[in-house]
């Protein structure tokens, strides 16, 4: 016991110590990216610009919270109606 335990905190140690990064170049092309192309190539229509892009920036991030809070809202303000309450539980 006492081995696994020193192993695990060797591991975790090299593990934070040596972190495997990946290099620009070495970036893996994305299965979006390929399928793009081929039907670019396919239907002889080329891409275009998003309308609104959040590539950069704080927008994406805004949406993302902005849908977290709104789902947060309505589960929250449906939470009775989707659990239940049992019959005769005084609320507080």
């Amino acid at each position: 016991m006492r081995v696994k335990k020193i192993f695990l905190i060797i591991a975790l140690a090299a593990c934070l110590l040596f972190p495997v990064t990946a290099r620009a170049e070495d970036k893996w092309q994305g299965t979006d990216d390929l399928v793009d192309r081929k039907m670019e190539e396919l239907t002889g229509v080329a891409a275009r610009e998003p309308l609104i892009d959040i590539s950069q920036g704080n927008l994406g991030l805004f949406i993302f919270a902005a849908g977290g809070f709104a789902a947060g809202t309505l589960f929250g303000y449906q939470w009775r109606r989707i659990f239940g309450e049992r019959r005769g539980e005084k609320n507080g």
